[in-house]
Order: structure tokens, then C-alpha cells, then sequence
């Protein structure tokens, strides 16, 4: 069991650093015909393997009875985040991202995979014609093909990428915007139309140029990071885009005002440096609020009328980091704060745990690091929480589908809630536990209603996006698999629920950017 948790721990280690096998500027095959391939230094190609539709069968695959897999695409490494807009699809890899036609979403079409190194490389898009790009990993600098280089290389560069993907199948990079600890999530929110700002989230895990421990201070930051960056990108001029702004981040009525990762089960000799900082930020722009996953506490914010948001002062905070009746109770703890979204009436906010643990469910050794400590706390779940109160309304965890996984494990990691009258419904990616979809109309009472656990999955993210839909009474979700063990993942996936839902279609979606208030 312990040899099978420090495994566990090594993984959740290297994706939590950005951390990758595949050499900077490899091309591995995507498939595709007949997208280009486009190495970043401007280098065109064709993909020499076929993206494959519904290749993984009902048959092979654990799924409830509603839920079909309609397509996939592999791309054979860590596959992340997405983002749409119209029609398009844009999907992020640690090796570059790729640019999906979604007019017919049961057989997307690719329109080019897009080799620029950079982990995470979690997008974001505007109108079609800007593409955003969060790096989590230092670089020689931030054009495409750039190697990777020491973390806290003085010369090196990590941060923002932004693109012009107005001709879809040629993109250009425009300019890196480089930020203090890169940039592990980044998050939008569009203050005008001429005028968008970049919320940047990042943290001294491993140290950077101009953080962490010993590089942080001679750069003037503080050594547990203590900030976020908000870049300021003007729509027609974007080569000018800067950093404009780094508002503080503190942990009101923490003890010691620091997330530690020895005290959840993280051994030292990993070298992970303790952080005040936050992992990722879900605004929503008619309400003017934040909600951010910072790491050891849950926080909401409002945003001031400069788009800024108001980080010093919280609304309210909230963790449950105790966990009072042990593993297997009613009760439950938190290794690390990850991810939020709202519902679309504002009125709930769903937060994610990622847990560092081991198991599925999930539980971790939290307390003082001690290498021959069992688990003392169930971790990994999600929580619903009153958006005007802070209050926990409930936590929510899927069952162990997989009872004989060699290497059991499972966690909430990245979701969104469909856009809909009369039911909340949240879809969700699990890490080796699939895409599901919860219905939390009652957010005391949430139960899962759909699912796909494909055989050795590994899902990062999951979202409902209509856009272009499927036909009948179904739910349209797309997602990425392979984070682990790439090289199994079935990479950019497409599924359909059979749920009769008054669903309200978007015309575009970056999923930590709610917009359209359903009141």
C-alpha cells in the first residue's frame, strides 16, 4: 500500500510541476488527415496517423446506460484544457494545441495541431483571432521550439503566450508575456471590448527565475509568492499586452498563512517549496465576483470597477481541513484547493479538492510529514458551497468503478456547469474516473446521472459546450484524456448524454469565464 501511495504521490508531483517525458519540439503523431501538422517555427506537415472516431467501444468501456463515447483523437502526450468559440474547438497539449472544426461535434474536424512546447498550455480564446496559452515551465525563451532549461535559470523564460489564430490552420505567435512562476492557469476577464485582462495564477513549487525561496527575493518577491499576475492585453494591439497589476493573495485565519505540501503526505526530498499563492480562478462577469482555488483555502472576491479583483479582502473564505471521523467516515478534509466553477443563477460554487492521496477514493496522511504515517483523512472530493454565505452545502464523491486497478486512485479535477433552465448539472473530469455529469438542483442532496469510465482513462478536463449540438434531447461534452500515462490516452474525446434538459446554447465558452446570468 505505501509503495503504491508514494507512486501516487510521484505522479500528482509531476503534474502538479508541469513535468513531462516528451523532449521540447518532439513531434509525436497525432493523427489527422487532412489537418496540418505546424511545427512553431513555422514548419508545415501532414499527420501521419488517423484520428480515430468511436475507436473505444461500448463493450470494453464502463459507462451508465445514457452515456455514449462518440469520438477521440490521441495525441501520445499529457493532454489539458479547452476552450471554444463559434464553431471551433481549441485544445490544449503539453506539446503545443490543436484547433478542432466542431460543426458536426459527433466527427470534429481537425483543423492543425500546433507544436509549441509549453505545460500546461491551458488556452484561452477571444472572438477567433486570439489564442492564449499558459506555461508552467521554464523555457530558453518563449518562441516555439524553445528547450526546456534549469527552473530557475536567471535567463529563462515562462508566463503567457499569445497567438493570432485568425487563419486557423496557420496560426502566429504575436508575443510571451513573461510572469513571476509562470503560469500554471490562466483565467479572462473581459473588461471591455477593446480591453481584456488575463488573471494568472502560479505558485514556487519548483522554483522559477524570479521565485521561490532563493530566487524570489532578489527579484523583490516575496518567497512564498504571495500574488497573482493580471496582464492587460489590448484587443487591437496585443503585442503590447503587459503585466499591469500583481494584487496580494493571503489566507485569512490561517495559522501560519502558507500551504505546506509535507503536511499532506509530500515528502520533502521531493523538493516542493511551501506557497501562498492560488492554482486557478472562475470569474463571473455580470456579477462582478472570483471564486479562487488558493491552494490551502477557498476564497470569493468581488472585482473592482478596473477589472481588478479585490484579493486583500475576501469576501469569505472557506476549507475544511480536518477530517474528524477518519477515512471511510461521513466527514471529510482537503489536500489542495484546485478549481471552481458557479452556477449559471451565481447562486452556488462548486469548489474541487485534488487530492495528493491514494486510493478511490482518495486518502491522505494530512498533519506533520511522517513517511510511516497511514492516510487519516478522505480527500479528492468536490463541495458545494453558498455563494453568499461561504457555506459548505455538501461534498460529493464518485464510487470506485475500477475495483481492480492495479494502481488505485481518483480525483475531481476540472469541470462546468451546463447552461440550462430548471436543473444544475455539473459536468465533470475525473483523474482515472472518467466524465460524469452530478445533479445538484438540490446542492445538499447532489447525484450523479451520467458517466464514462474508459478502461485505463485518465481525464483532465470536462465540459458541456452547445455551439453547434448533437440531435434530440441529449447533452453535447467533450473532454481530454491522458494525463498520467499519456501514451494510453485516448486524448481529445467527444460524448453524448440522453437527458431531456432545457438546455440555453452558447456562443462561446471559456470555462473559468461565465458570462450570461440565468436568473
Amino acid at each position: 500500500m505505501k509503495r503504491r501511495r508514494r507512486l501516487m504521490l510521484a505522479m500528482a508531483v509531476a503534474v502538479a510541476l508541469g513535468a513531462t517525458t516528451i523532449p521540447a519540439g518532439a513531434h509525436v503523431a497525432r493523427g489527422g488527415d487532412p489537418p496540418e501538422l505546424v511545427v512553431g517555427d513555422g514548419v508545415a506537415g501532414k499527420s501521419s496517423a488517423a484520428q480515430t472516431s468511436a475507436t473505444l467501444g461500448h463493450n470494453d468501456d464502463a459507462h451508465s446506460a445514457n452515456t455514449s463515447l462518440l469520438f477521440n483523437s490521441a495525441t501520445g502526450v499529457v493532454n489539458s484544457d479547452m476552450a471554444y468559440w463559434g464553431r471551433r474547438g481549441y485544445v490544449g497539449n503539453y506539446s503545443g494545441f490543436q484547433i478542432y472544426d466542431l460543426s458536426t461535434p459527433a466527427s470534429p474536424t481537425r483543423l492543425v495541431d500546433y507544436i509549441c512546447f509549453g505545460p500546461q498550455n491551458d488556452p484561452i480564446v477571444w472572438k477567433n483571432k486570439l489564442l492564449f496559452l499558459a506555461v508552467d515551465r521554464t523555457l530558453e525563451g518563449p518562441e516555439c521550439g524553445s528547450e526546456a532549461v534549469a527552473d530557475d535559470d536567471p535567463t529563462g523564460w515562462e508566463g503567457v503566450r499569445i497567438f493570432d489564430v485568425s487563419h486557423p490552420r496557420r496560426p502566429r505567435l504575436i508575443k510571451g508575456v513573461y510572469t513571476d512562476c509562470g503560469a500554471h492557469t490562466i483565467t479572462m476577464y473581459p473588461k471591455s471590448q477593446d480591453e481584456l485582462l488575463l488573471y494568472v495564477s502560479s505558485y514556487p513549487l519548483r522554483p522559477g527565475p524570479t521565485c521561490g525561496p532563493d530566487t524570489g527575493p532578489p527579484a523583490g518577491n516575496h518567497p512564498l509568492h504571495r500574488k497573482i499576475s493580471v496582464i492587460s492585453v489590448p484587443v487591437d494591439a496585443p503585442q503590447r499586452a503587459r503585466v499591469i497589476a500583481q494584487p496580494r493573495i493571503r489566507y485569512p485565519g490561517d495559522p501560519d498563512n502558507k500551504f505546506d505540501p509535507a503536511e499532506h503526505g509530500l515528502d520533502p526530498a521531493f523538493g516542493l517549496n511551501p506557497l501562498t499563492a492560488c492554482h486557478d480562478i472562475s470569474v463571473f462577469v455580470e456579477l462582478k465576483l472570483a471564486a479562487a482555488a488558493c491552494a490551502e483555502q477557498a476564497q470569493l472576491w468581488r472585482i473592482g470597477a478596473n477589472g481588478i479583483p479585490q484579493t486583500r479582502d475576501p469576501v469569505w473564505v472557506f476549507d475544511d481541513s480536518t477530517d474528524t471521523d477518519g477515512p471511510g467516515g461521513g466527514d471529510v478534509a482537503v489536500d489542495f484547493w484546485h478549481s471552481a466553477t458557479f452556477s449559471w443563477d451565481g447562486e452556488v460554487i462548486n469548489f474541487i479538492d485534488e487530492s495528493f492521496g491514494s486510493g478511490c477514493p482518495p486518502v491522505t496522511p494530512i498533519g506533520p510529514f511522517d513517511p510511516e504515517a497511514e492516510p487519516n483523512s478522505d480527500t479528492g472530493r468536490m463541495f458545494f458551497v453558498d455563494t453568499d454565505t461561504g457555506e459548505k452545502l455538501s461534498h460529493f464523491m464518485i464510487p470506485n468503478r475500477e475495483p481492480d486497478d492495479p494502481i488505485p486512485y481518483c480525483s475531481a479535477h476540472l469541470g462546468n456547469v451546463v447552461h440550462s433552465r430548471g436543473k444544475d448539472l455539473l459536468v465533470n473530469a475525473w483523474y482515472r474516473g472518467g466524465v460524469d455529469v452530478i445533479d445538484f438542483t438540490d446542492p445538499t442532496k447532489p447525484k450523479e446521472i451520467a458517466w464514462y469510465d474508459r478502461i485505463n482513462g485518465d481525464n483532465w478536463s470536462a465540459y458541456w459546450y452547445e455551439g453547434p449540438s448533437l440531435p434530440g434531447r441529449t447533452l453535447t461534452l467533450y473532454a481530454t484524456d491522458g494525463v498520467h500515462d499519456p501514451i494510453t490516452g485516448a486524448g481529445f474525446e467527444v460524448f453524448r448524454v440522453r437527458r431531456d434538459v432545457d438546455e440555453v446554447p452558447l456562443r462561446h465558452l471559456n470555462p473559468q469565464t461565465q458570462e450570461h446570468l440565468l436568473e
